[in-house]
């Protein structure tokens, strides 16, 4: 499976296009009031797209695009999760800097509205990789801490399930189930 993608000017702009969206619109979430370092509102959002759209171009490259739905409503406040399939939620957080080794999950987002799934994405050097996912249950049982952005739940990258199984086990399998096939 293709895991690495390159970024886009066309990805650049339109992730530039939802932060500003977002940011114009004053409806960023005031439980996540910035990235890591020092990071921006406008930072996190402009970040966050691109990872969606590496896993948008992922489900798409792999020939799964039509089993899952991906939601780019620019609504930084609802916690309704990026990726719907089979009644299910994918939630996609991307780490944006080198040194970013955890899937991180803002506790207050994880306790108001938990997600089936939560992929994993790293983005460095203009290359967005798909690096793993977790579930709601790994999630509720992982480590609490705090990294300068609010109390998190997290789990380093290298303890993640590898995306091949949410792919095969999970999305492909329940759209079977789903269709009758």
């Amino acid at each position: 499976m293709i895991k690495k993608f390159k970024l886009t000017d066309q990805a650049k702009k339109d992730a530039l296009d939802y932060a500003n969206a977002i940011i114009s619109k004053g409806i960023t979430d005031p439980d996540h009031p910035s990235g890591l370092n020092g990071g921006s509102i406008f930072d996190r959002f402009y970040c966050g797209y691109l990872g969606e759209w590496a896993f948008n171009l992922f489900l798409l490259t792999n020939g799964i695009k039509d089993k899952v739905r991906w939601d780019r409503e620019a609504d930084g406040f609802s916690d309704k999760g990026d990726f719907f399939f089979g009644g299910k939620v994918i939630d996609v957080k991307n780490a944006s800097q080198p040194f970013h080794v955890r899937l991180m999950i803002p506790l207050v987002q994880f306790q108001r509205c938990k997600k089936d799934y939560y992929v994993a994405t790293k983005m460095e050097n203009d290359v967005v990789e798909i690096i793993g996912y977790a579930t709601s249950k790994d999630i509720e049982n992982a480590t609490i801490g705090d990294f300068g952005i609010g109390i998190t739940k997290w789990i380093f990258h290298t303890r993640l399930k590898p995306i091949e199984d949410l792919v095969y086990q999970d999305i492909l399998k329940k759209w079977e189930i789903k269709d009758g096939n």
